[in-house]
């Protein structure tokens, strides 16, 4: 009779076990961004790099493995933002996520001068992250509107 105790609460376990690992995880904070840096102009087209901080609420490590993420500075679109490379996002962790912002030079000139006499702007991220782990990935939804000093982080 006690072996079927036993095996009972051995499938109870092993079913509560599966059910939390397979919950979907918790979104990702937008922590901030710092360290931007152009890295490369041709034409109309500028190539604008960023590290965006990142916190995972969850008690697990993820993996960031891309992100398409719109950004408009006071109010004016200044182009899409793409993680060229996974990151690792520890649990309860803040994590910097390079990210490289494709932009049209006609549509950042406006946020440019905007700027230069105050740094201090309205920041929209609208778009979605892909991360996860054991090869289970989720698109996790991304929408920030905060002010934010830009030229602080500006190498």
């Amino acid at each position: 009779m006690p072996r079927r105790y036993l095996i009972s609460a051995l499938a109870v376990m092993a079913g509560l076990l599966l059910a939390t690992a397979c919950l979907a995880p918790k979104d990702l904070v937008y922590a901030g961004a710092e360290n931007f840096s152009i890295k490369k102009a041709e034409g109309h087209q500028t190539q604008i790099g960023a590290d965006l901080k990142v916190y995972n609420p969850n008690g697990f490590a993820m993996t960031l493995k891309s992100a398409d993420v719109d950004l408009l500075l006071n109010g004016n679109k200044a182009g899409v933002m793409n993680a060229p490379q996974p990151v690792l996002l520890r649990p309860h962790d803040t994590a910097f996520v390079p990210v490289t912002l494709e932009a049209d030079l006609a549509a950042v000139l406006p946020n440019i001068l905007q700027m230069l006499l105050n740094s201090d702007v309205d920041v929209k991220l609208k778009g979605s992250l892909r991360a996860g782990r054991n090869h289970m990935y989720f698109n996790i939804p991304v929408d920030y509107d905060g002010r934010q000093d830009i030229l602080n982080g500006i190498k």
